[in-house]
């Protein structure tokens, strides 16, 4: 089964660019154009900018370009018939062909994984609403768990003993699969349910395929209230962000994400109407799990527990999240309860109440770091105030800078000089705040390729630029701007229309594809018969330039007089039409 260029087309049309790319990311206005934090670098300020008219994308720092098939099948690392059932289904479009058809194969390791877990979960859902699970839902019900939660985040309950293991293997699931998926353990005794008389909460990737739990003991004497699956060749504590798949879209929408510590912070939240929420399951906040909430939103708000503990992995997670581009805010909750409590205690609207107070990062900094030194001491007093003018001076807003460098001035009576607005930092691994790089296509000292570029450029505007091509031209030195010229020829014979975005469909090799985007970004003279026609010009006055210097060297290297004298009279023919397009360029100009 092959997919028509038709109905690729027809499917490219019916997409936006901007909606599809902002279907997986957050997007920004840039002037007249749409731009988004790169997904295929580590990119800390938005560099990817979006063409709603040409309907392209192109990245300034790593060079990553194309059209909304190219960005769908490498965000999501799919084929490009995939891609193109993806966008059809972002835009709305009824394909002809079922989608199924073209889907790649899961890796079979994983998808055993997959397939245990998901049982996993269908197994501990159905026994919490069995008779079996009624004191198990009673204690949920009384921490405010209602059915509607339990029905939304697939809540379980793996009962005593190894009822899960007998289960499974009555499905005639393999037993390594079962302990590689870490729902059962192996040891001395023989094979063990992982999570037995714990309630169980599913975990995701940030496609929802399952991935592991988080199980909570309803034994209060329990050694440890909550346990993990241990990493996997699916789950990667460090990598997974809890809640993620059902958070991304809702945090797009609202323009932050709200990041917590623990599953019963989410619940509370989401039943208190704010679905734009997730955990790292912990304190501890990643690299990698920053990268994936970057998807979701440029704003991100921590949630984390008002105690010392949750305090210092709050300040410590914020530096690292505004080290990665992200605008912080910190929620202030002085009143010693989890939003879990919060929530039983006084109710939805409080919760969401204290959600809109958030700080800002210098307020937050302001408060937290003014509870770990004593200001009645000089010493203490003097490492606080560079502490913060540190924080004050990375600030870009030339306002705040001022404002907050008087407030340390008024806490502490220290003058301090907050400085000039930050310089953006550089890195050639592209992983600095570069907002560009200069296009390849940068005018060259070789008059040839610089008539080529604009050439190729004209041919990817106008379609009289491609029959003047045709008739005074028909062909190009360099051999990849050559096959460029012939794909272009070919295009042209069956759409009236060249579009960029529906064209670089068309091209296989990605080498071919980014010249393509280089070109249509080029800022070359627009097109009129008189700049294409000299380009062409100066390219074949290149071309004699080159023939008569190849001649030049063959008459030095040959000693038959019959053979000069025939080499130099095709020199003298040569050398004359040189000098009329010499002469007719003097005249233009």
């Amino acid at each position: 089964m092959r997919l028509s260029d038709e109905e690729i087309t027809a499917v490219r049309n019916s997409a936006d660019i901007a909606e599809v790319i902002g279907h997986y990311v957050p997007l920004v206005k840039k002037g007249r154009s749409m731009a988004c934090v790169c997904p295929f670098h580590d990119d800390h300020d938005p560099s990817l900018s979006i063409s709603q008219d040409k309907q392209i994308y192109k990245c300034f720092v790593c060079g990553a370009g194309g059209n909304v098939f190219t960005f769908v099948q490498n965000y999501e690392k799919v084929s490009f018939p995939e891609a193109v059932a993806k966008v059809a289904e972002i835009s709305g479009y009824k394909l002809s062909f079922d989608p199924s058809a073209f889907k790649t194969p899961v890796d079979p390791r994983k998808d055993a994984l997959y397939k245990v877990l998901a049982e996993t979960i269908r197994y501990t859902h159905y026994q919490l609403g069995a008779q079996a699970g009624t004191p198990v839902r009673e204690y949920l019900a009384n921490r405010g768990i209602d059915e509607a939660t339990i029905e939304k985040f697939e809540i379980g309950w793996n009962g005593p003993g190894d009822e899960l293991l007998r289960f499974l293997q009555a499905k005639g699931y393999n037993e390594q699969d079962m302990v590689a998926a870490n729902v059962v353990r192996l040891n001395e005794s023989g094979l063990h349910d992982v999570f037995a008389s714990r309630i169980t909460f599913p975990i995701h990737d940030s496609l929802g395929n399952p991935i592991g739990f988080t199980a909570r003991s309803m034994d209060p004497e329990a050694q440890s209230k909550y346990i993990n699956t241990t990493e996997t060749d699916v789950y990667v504590k460090g990598h997974t962000v809890f809640n993620y798949h059902r958070a991304k879209q809702p945090s797009r929408q609202e323009g932050r994400v709200l990041l917590c510590e623990g599953v019963t912070d989410v619940l509370a939240f989401s039943r208190a109407g704010m679905d734009n929420v997730v955990a790292t399951l912990g304190t501890a906040c990643t690299k990698e799990q920053l990268r994936l909430l970057r998807q979701c939103s440029l704003h991100l708000t921590f949630c984390y527990d008002g105690d010392k503990a949750g305090q210092n992995a709050t300040y410590k997670a914020a530096k690292l999240a505004r080290e990665a581009g992200f605008e912080v805010g910190i929620v202030s909750n002085p009143t010693g309860l989890d939003p879990d409590e919060i929530l039983r205690q006084h109710g939805a609207e409080e919760l969401r109440a204290m959600v809109r107070k958030e700080l800002t990062w210098m307020e937050f900094v302001f408060q937290y770091l003014s509870t770990r030194y004593d200001l009645e001491n000089y010493s203490e007093k003097k490492e606080f105030a560079l502490k913060v003018e540190e924080e004050i001076k990375q600030l870009s807003d030339e306002f705040d800078r001022q404002n907050f460098a008087h407030q340390l001035e008024q806490l502490t009576g220290f003058h301090l000089d907050p400085g000039a607005a930050p310089a953006p930092k550089s890195d050639n691994s592209g992983s600095g705040r570069v907002k560009t790089v200069p296009i390849r296509l940068n005018p060259s000292r070789d008059g040839k390729t610089n008539a080529e570029h604009l050439i190729l450029a004209l041919m990817l505007t106008r379609r009289e630029a491609v029959e003047m091509f045709k008739e005074k031209l028909g062909f190009l030195l360099n051999e990849e701007n050559q096959q460029l010229a012939m794909m272009i020829l070919d295009y042209s014979r069956s759409h009236p229309q060249l579009q960029i975005a529906d064209f670089i469909s068309t091209i296989d090799e990605e080498a071919l594809r980014q010249k393509v985007l280089d070109l249509s970004e080029w800022e070359c003279p627009q097109f009129t018969p008189e700049v294409m026609d000299g380009a062409i010009r100066r390219l074949q006055r290149c071309m004699l330039e080159e023939r008569i210097n190849d001649l030049k060297q063959q008459i030095l290297r040959i000693s038959n007089p019959e053979s000069q004298a025939a080499l130099l009279h095709e020199r003298m023919q040569l050398q004359r039409e040189l000098r009329g397009y010499l002469d007719e360029e003097k005249h233009q100009d």
